[in-house]
């Protein structure tokens, strides 16, 4: 990123630190997001002014077009963690290099097939690897890094039970 630009999303992020505490309730964020099935197991989510697209493999009955849900799960977690910790390190004066994130998840097939109801159709673990380059103090990076892992939403929203609610609605 250039310099100007990290000068900007410095100052957004100690704006923005600065105005939620003063004002909590404006902190509250409610992402929407709209999905259409298209065909087969081909869906488009509709996310602000973007689309996600979703698919199986074609061994899973897809046409591979995109990643499968569950891998947008694990995609969302990559890429919350990177940009919160880039984000974090403008604005904590930390130099980065380079990030990435390899993240990995297991699950039991036997839960999304409905073979056994006493296994989870969820994730039985995941596991991370965050691979961060910066010239500056190794334990600093790490503090940060463990820090935004431990308040990214992504990874809260995984770890915590979360109230969902709904309605199901059949037209004909």
């Amino acid at each position: 990123m250039e310099k100007g630009k990290e000068r900007g999303l410095k100052e957004i992020v100690a704006t923005r630190i600065e105005f939620f505490k003063k004002k909590p309730g404006a902190a509250i964020y409610k992402p929407k997001v709209s999905s259409k099935h298209i065909q087969g197991l081909y869906t488009e989510a509709k996310v602000r002014e973007h689309v996600v697209k979703s698919d199986y493999g074609e061994a899973a009955g897809g046409t591979n077009l995109a990643p499968n849900p569950i891998e947008l799960l694990l995609s969302a977690f990559a890429a919350c963690i990177e940009a919160a910790f880039y984000e974090f390190a403008v604005h904590e004066g930390i130099t980065v290099k380079s990030l990435s994130v390899d993240v990995e998840g297991a699950l039991d097939l036997r839960g999304l097939f409905m073979v056994d109801d006493s296994v989870s159709p969820g994730f039985q673990n995941i596991k991370y690897t965050f691979t961060i380059e910066s010239p500056d103090d190794d334990a600093k990076v790490r503090d940060l890094a463990k820090r935004v892992v431990a308040h990214c939403p992504v990874v809260d929203s995984l770890i915590r039970p979360v109230r969902i609610s709904g309605e199901i609605r059949i037209g004909k």
